[in-house]
């Protein structure tokens, strides 16, 4: 090993220690790597911003924070969480199992941590009225969602970069992972539900007139943005299931990016007063923190460290089609768990990819779907394992419910298990029937 790829490394895994201590903030980590590899010489910023920053993922991530900003901003996630709650009657057990599955549907079009920043907050809300224990339910609704997030391309970021770096579309996720994901999250619902049930109640006086006082028409802040906002939701996701045919049939270059900025462009423009407002709730630390983990894992690639690695899974695992996707899984699943998913994620779409290029070993695709499934589901297993994790874990602090990490992952981890398993299941009947 010379000496570019000996830095690249110890740059790359002192970024990776970094991030997951969680002491310094992320994006100043991610860049601080960037740079760093930048002045010992390894990569060029030529070749760091032109070759390894991989800007079609920024594009479709500022698009989808646009849009989302929008709803946001709007009062949609309260809506319709209030909605759902008043379609169950407030019954604790239904919200239980409900609240979700609503989740896991909203987190397969949209960002997580918004979702749950949302749900988080209204399950406590709903908790204190009707009595009941939220710890579990909000649990469930991290889980759930990070499962759901894993059906479509723009689910979750490690979504995104494998999709974008590697080929594979939103129908493709949508075809592949969706099913799965589907299976994945009612074994998961049913897993908490017997963990929970018998111990959801605790017991004293529901305040039905604060109940009632809680109307989902009141939670809209801006009807004429939240109408704007859905419109796009709405192009975007339509525009992200037919790029690849109008491209192909009608020559017009719609790519995936392209999808959701189009319609985050109208909305910048005719939201008159509130752009503003909208530009500043727009996730830019998370861009740079992409653009920063893009130079620093691009480190990596151009040493030749991910091929030496590539070349080693590939010769263990040669002719072993399902030992080698099954590892895969299982191995993004672990390591999600202890550490962030997205620098994980973005390191194994580079490794996949180099093994793809050996002989005796299953297509890309394959390897794709195991590694976004095992990457996005596997980050339940602790409190810091996926953003929304994190997110939903300080929304309850917030309001004086320490989880605590045992209790996380006494819930977390059976519910994970299933559905990995059930993941995997999957995978093994995708290669039995060569449908990948």
């Amino acid at each position: 090993m010379g000496l570019s790829a000996v830095l690249a490394v110890s740059i790359f895994l002192a970024t990776y220690v970094a991030i997951g201590m969680e002491k310094i903030n992320r994006t100043i980590v991610s860049m601080s790597g960037a740079i760093l590899l930048l002045l010992v010489g390894v990569l060029s910023l030529k070749e760091a911003v032109t070759t390894y920053v991989h800007w079609e993922t920024v594009g479709l991530l500022f698009g989808m924070f646009t849009i989302i900003a929008v709803l946001s901003e709007a009062g949609f996630f309260t809506y319709m969480a209030l909605v759902v709650a008043k379609k169950l009657d407030y019954n604790p057990l239904r919200i239980f199992v409900v609240f979700p599955l609503v989740t896991a549907f909203l987190a397969a079009f949209m960002d997580s941590i918004t979702v749950m920043l949302f749900f988080a907050t209204l399950t406590y809300e709903l908790s204190r009225l009707l009595r009941f224990d939220a710890i579990p339910v909000v649990v469930a609704e991290v889980c759930l969602a990070n499962i759901g997030g894993a059906s479509t391309l723009v689910g979750d970021p490690p979504n995104v970069i494998l999709g974008l770096m590697l080929g594979f579309s939103f129908n493709d996720f949508v075809i592949h992972n969706g099913p799965t994901a589907v299976v994945a999250s009612l074994g998961a619902i049913g897993v908490a539900y017997l963990q929970s049930r018998k111990r959801l109640m605790l017991g004293g006086t529901v305040d039905r007139e604060a109940l009632l006082a809680m109307d989902p028409a009141k939670a809209i802040k801006d009807a004429w943005l939240f109408k704007l906002g859905l419109g796009a939701f709405l192009v975007a996701i339509v525009f992200l299931v037919t790029h690849a045919w109008v491209e192909r049939t009608l020559h017009i270059p719609l790519t995936a990016p392209l999808a959701p900025l189009i319609p985050a462009f109208f909305i910048l423009i005719l939201g008159g007063t509130k752009t503003e407002d909208i530009l500043r709730k727009i996730d830019y630390d998370v861009l740079l923190f992409f653009i920063g983990l893009f130079v620093v894992v691009g480190g990596l690639e151009k040493t030749g460290v991910i091929k030496a690695l590539a070349d080693f899974i590939a010769n263990v695992f040669r002719h072993q089609d399902l030992a080698l996707v099954s590892t895969l899984m299982w191995f993004s699943a672990v390591s999600s768990a202890i550490v962030d998913n997205v620098p994980f994620a973005l390191s194994m779409a580079y490794v996949i990819k180099n093994i793809a290029g050996q002989v005796g070993v299953p297509a890309l695709s394959i390897m794709v779907w195991a590694v976004s499934l095992g990457t996005d589901i596997g980050g339940n297993g602790t409190p810091i394992g996926a953003s929304a994790n994190v997110v939903a874990y300080a929304a309850m602090e917030k309001h004086g419910h320490r989880i605590g990490w045992p209790r996380w992952m006494w819930l977390a981890i059976p519910q994970t298990l299933v559905a990995l398993l059930i993941c995997n299941l999957g995978l093994a009947l995708k290669l039995w029937l060569r449908f990948y």
